[in-house]
Parts: structure tokens; C-alpha cells; sequence
């Protein structure tokens, strides 16, 4: 069977959106997941379909690039599609367009393929890579290569796990892992900035019970650039490894 891409419809809730109106970064990368499950449904590898094999998707990797924010109520098309495989690593694309066509954004992704019992990683199953990937877009730059490790930290702050930072995998879900690391930041950036790009990686799972502690610091001498740092303070395991670009807001 030859993979195909899908489309995937939302509206901007405003319980989605920042105190400017715009889409929240948790809120887009949501919507990719969703897109994501819409399209590995039609494929028959969906996450309830790995369920039923005691297995279950794992987000490795995602790197997002945006142009520009949807607000409150603006309709959002989601473009997804597998991209390629290495060895156990799939990597799925998406690009983000306004009602109009505007391309807003596009991500990058690398997923695996974990033992819901074990809690490891496995070779990727028969049943998924019978699914032929089949080429048509264009694939972005695959997510891939060592981000520059967190050795000044500037900004920190600690969140405990709450009953809803708990997803289906039994584990804190990685829209709230990327909300952590980005609000460890200053106010006055997360004011006066907006994202434009997100590189982060997914390296250890947490669960009740737990404590993350989210650390922060520019990367770069032009501060725009910051690089991030999530562990547990039960196990002093590092959970997440990002690094964060930014730009001044557009004007509104």
C-alpha cells in the first residue's frame, strides 16, 4: 500500500490564542499532531491501530518554522505526509496554510514506534513499513544532528505534573513539555518576540508524580536565540533538549 498525504481542517478556539490574539505555539503543534492521526488513520496506522499491537507512536523530534500567526476564529488547513524513513526513525512533513492559501508554516518531525509494556523503542513493525512511502512533495531538510547544549542558564522555573499533562502513552504530553520550555522565558520577550522557529528534541518520558524544571539561556550575544532544558528533578533525567529563535511581533 502506498502512503498518501492528507488535509486537515481547524478554527482558531480562543482558548487557543495568546493575549494578542494569535495562535499559541502548544495550540499549532496540536494541530499537527491532530493532522497527523487524521492521516495515519486513513493508513490504517493510527494510534488506536498500534494500541491493538501494544504499541503506540512517539514524537522524537519536531522542528517548526512560522511565518506568520493565525488569530482567534481564522480558519487553518493542515498539509501532512510521511516524508521518509532511517532505520527506526519516520519522518512525517506539514505545512500550514491560511483560508486564502498563505503558506503560514511548516514543521519537520521524527517519530518511533515504542512497546507500551516496556516503555522502549522498537524496530519499526511489518504493518507500518508495508506502507510504501510514496514520493510527491517536496520533503523539508530531515530533523537530524546535535543542538548545542544548555551551559549558561539565565532563567528557570519549575512545573509540577497535573493530572491533565497526561496523554493516551501514559506519559506528559509533548505540547505541554514545548509550553514548559518556552515559559521558563522572560515575559517582556514573550511580549515584545514571537516565535519564529522551534527545534526540539523529545529524549526521556515523565509522569505523575514528577517535577520538571525548565532552564533557559541566550544562545547567542543578539539575544534571539535562546537554548532551552527540561529534567526531572525526581530522576535528574534530561527530558528535553529545544532551541528557540525569535523576532519581533509583527504589527497588529
Amino acid at each position: 500500500m502506498k502512503s498518501v498525504g492528507g488535509k486537515s481542517e481547524f478554527i482558531v478556539k480562543s482558548s487557543e490564542v495568546d493575549l494578542h490574539g494569535q495562535a499559541t505555539v502548544p495550540a499549532l503543534v496540536s494541530y499537527l499532531q491532530e493532522a497527523a492521526w487524521d492521516n495515519t488513520a486513513t493508513l490504517g496506522i493510527s494510534l488506536y491501530d498500534l494500541l491493538e499491537q501494544g504499541l503506540t507512536w512517539v514524537l522524537q523530534r519536531l522542528r517548526l518554522e512560522m511565518f506568520r500567526y493565525p488569530k482567534h476564529r481564522d480558519s487553518v488547513t493542515i498539509e501532512t505526509w510521511a516524508s521518509g524513513r532511517e532505520r527506526v526513525f519516520l519522518h512525517r512533513d506539514f505545512r500550514i496554510y491560511s483560508s486564502e492559501g498563505e503558506l503560514l508554516g511548516q514543521a519537520t518531525s521524527v517519530w518511533l514506534v515504542m512497546d507500551v509494556v516496556k516503555r522502549q523503542m522498537v524496530s519499526v513493525p511489518e504493518f507500518i513499513s508495508a506502507v510504501e512511502i510514496a514520493p510527491g512533495k517536496e520533503p523539508l531538510p530531515f530533523a537530524k544532528g546535535k543542538l548545542p547544549v544548555l551551559q549558561e542558564v539565565r532563567h528557570e522555573q519549575q512545573m509540577p505534573v497535573r493530572w491533565h499533562d497526561i496523554d493516551m502513552n501514559r506519559h506528559v504530553t509533548n505540547t505541554r513539555y514545548l509550553q514548559w520550555a518556552l515559559e521558563a522565558l522572560p515575559v517582556e520577550l514573550l511580549e515584545q518576540q514571537e516565535l519564529k522557529e522551534m527545534d526540539i528534541i523529545f529524549r526521556a518520558e515523565s509522569g505523575f508524580i514528577d517535577t520538571i524544571l525548565s532552564a533557559a539561556g541566550e544562545a547567542t550575544e543578539d539575544e534571539t536565540v535562546f537554548l532551552h532544558r527540561l529534567s526531572s528533578t525526581t530522576t535528574a533525567k534530561e527530558l528535553v533538549q529545544a532551541k528557540s529563535t525569535w523576532q519581533s511581533r509583527a504589527a497588529t
